[in-house]
């Protein structure tokens, strides 16, 4: 599998400093050579995000054709000026295609922020979910957001009696203006979803849809 002609510049891709396991940390790509690849390391206060030349790291790589997944060497790691990792691109890939997952119209309370550059903390703005699948979300919004913004999106959903409260990173892949009175709106695909989570929204969505004939999303 050719995975470099899913690999440009700015495209987001997720990393794991980890072989095994659900941390998944979204970085964006810097540039793209004949041979390796160079991201921005992981930008989150609670990620110490450290790796040595040599070292493997996994890189998963979502597209309109599925998930991209693939172990590649660490080439270099720059601490002075920009931080950066370079990576090699891999001989092996594994392609997952895109799962259909069931949609759920839904009233959900939510807060949505822009991930922007620089230091400052993320501002975040209250919301209503009016849709919910196990790869995304359609959010209500203040302003219009243009297609590719970063969002970090907040919500809570029941499962069983106790709530877990997922706190996700995604890209606005549809954005609607508002009219008049109605405000904009934006479908959002997830972009560092763990497993874990995903199956927690699945279940919470086929626990809601029984009987109802969910729609796919």
């Amino acid at each position: 599998m050719e995975i470099r002609q899913w690999i440009q510049k700015d495209c987001i891709v997720n990393i794991s400093p980890f072989l095994e396991g659900d941390h998944w940390y979204a970085s964006k790509v810097l540039e793209v050579g004949s041979a390796s690849f160079t991201i921005i390391p992981p930008q989150k206060k609670d990620v110490s995000f450290a790796v040595q030349s040599g070292e493997k790291i996994r890189v998963s790589v979502p597209s309109a054709e599925g998930l991209f997944l693939f172990t590649c060497g660490v080439l270099a790691q720059d601490r002075e000026g920009e931080a950066r990792v370079e990576l090699e691109f891999p001989k092996e890939v594994v392609h997952l295609e895109r799962r259909a997952f069931p949609r759920l119209p839904i009233q959900l309370e939510a807060q949505y922020a822009e991930i922007r550059g620089g230091s400052g903390g993320l501002a975040f703005s209250r919301s209503t979910a009016l849709d919910l699948s196990g790869g995304g979300i359609r959010l209500e919004t203040n302003r219009m957001c243009p297609r590719e913004t970063l969002l970090r999106v907040k919500f809570q959903i029941p499962l069983g009696e106790m709530e877990e409260e997922l706190i996700l990173t995604g890209r606005i892949v549809r954005s609607v203006p508002g009219e008049g009175a109605r405000k904009s709106q934006v479908g959002v695909e997830f972009i560092d979803i763990t497993p874990h989570q995903q199956e927690s929204l699945v279940q919470f969505i086929l626990d809601r849809t029984k009987g109802k004939g969910a729609q796919a999303m």
